[in-house]
């Protein structure tokens, strides 16, 4: 039977996360069915990635920093470089469709033989990154559609375990949009199911529906860097990080190199080398080349744990659940660290790999027989 699954999620986002997560699902889908990635990019969400950056909840004066600090030369040039590479990948790897849907409207009505709406991963229901609730995000456009067509969540995130209660009406009846749902953290279960009275089921963010060789394909071998290094890839700044990685460096004498986010560098490490302009790809050449991982970014821990890399996760001020979640998954929470001691000592922990294989691959297991029964219309 001809069936046609349409991913409503990030692709839009110059976020290295993103990406790797949009990829890693339609290359999984995409053995079984056609599957598209729907170009839906609310307004709201897009702008945040333009090349001169003027956010809209700064004060005027923040505003105006904002922007002169976009047009320094130098970092200017290495955003559109990095801007430049991701559109490549973009296209080649996600879609090729250059329209910008903006409405739920303009998602039911963009191909209708899609017969199987999958919403995720990523945090596709935080309201405090989407600038509040996007209807797209939630199937509002079900009453538009034929009888028979689905709308299914995949590793869907709220980013936390419980919204504010002033988000929970709304919540309750976008929630019922969907056929299923399956959501990213466990720590999220209990809320959602008091909202929509069905237990959502919990699954693994779809980078791990990838293994370590399917990853390493994406690589041309002369994008792989032969130095020794420690690989730093962050989300916001951390004075304890900064001291681990100042420890580090003299105590391992390997050079520290840190991969800067293509749109919130911050230059403020310490570092030996600072990574600006990378692609996904590049991304994931610095992420595979590295002796040692130290990251505060969820991503960051993910590709560590797939790509079989020695890292230390610290702890973000606030929102710690999808981080930590993974790592009980595989076994490592221990590496969840707080402090700079705590951070020198788990990167210098042999990983058990056999450990965390397996246990990652029960998960992986059970994420792969999700998309099977409520995804895939001949079972994958």
């Amino acid at each position: 039977m001809w069936h046609v699954i349409g991913m409503l999620t990030f692709h839009w986002a110059d976020d290295y996360g993103a990406l790797l997560q949009c990829y890693a699902l339609k290359t999984h889908l995409s053995q079984y069915e056609e599957t598209i990635v729907i170009p839906y990019s609310p307004k709201a969400l897009y702008s945040r990635y333009s090349l001169v950056r003027c956010p809209r909840y700064l004060r005027l004066a923040g505003r105006v920093w904002s922007v002169l600090d976009s047009l320094r030369p130098g970092r200017f040039c290495s955003r559109w470089l990095a801007k430049r590479r991701i559109a490549q990948f973009r296209a080649q790897h996600l879609t090729s469709d250059r329209r910008r849907l903006l409405s739920a409207q303009e998602i039911a009505a963009y191909r209708r033989e899609i017969h199987t709406y999958l919403v995720g991963s990523d945090q596709v229901w935080n309201p405090d990154i989407t600038e509040g609730f996007q209807d797209g995000y939630f199937c509002t456009f079900r009453a538009q559609l034929p009888e028979g067509v689905r709308c299914v969540a995949y590793a869907a995130s709220t980013g936390q375990e419980r919204l504010d209660t002033s988000c929970d009406a709304a919540l309750t009846e976008y929630l019922k949009n969907f056929d299923v749902i399956s959501i990213r953290e466990q720590g999220a279960v209990p809320y959602l199911e008091s909202l929509c009275g069905v237990r959502p089921k919990v699954v693994l963010d779809p980078v791990f529906l990838l293994g370590k060789q399917e990853w390493e394909r994406l690589l041309p071998a002369r994008e792989r860097p032969k130095e020794r290094y420690i690989a730093v890839y962050d989300t916001e700044y951390s004075e304890e990080m900064a001291l681990c990685l100042k420890n580090l460096r003299k105590k391992l004498g390997l050079p520290v190199v840190v991969v800067l986010h293509p749109m919130m560098e911050r230059y403020c490490w310490g570092a030996d080398r600072y990574a600006a302009g990378c692609g996904v790809k590049e991304f994931l050449a610095l992420m595979h080349g590295a002796e040692y991982v130290v990251t505060n970014s969820f991503h960051g821990a993910a590709m560590s744990l797939i790509l079989h890399k020695q890292f230390v996760a610290f702890r973000l001020r606030k929102r710690n659940a999808r981080i930590e979640n993974i790592l009980q998954i595989a076994g490592q929470a221990a590496r969840f660290v707080r402090t700079a001691q705590e951070g020198e000592r788990m990167l210098m922990e042999p990983v058990n790999w056999t450990e965390a294989d397996a246990l990652l691959e029960t998960e992986r297991m059970r994420a792969k027989a999700f998309l099977r029964e409520h995804v895939l219309a001949n079972g994958g």
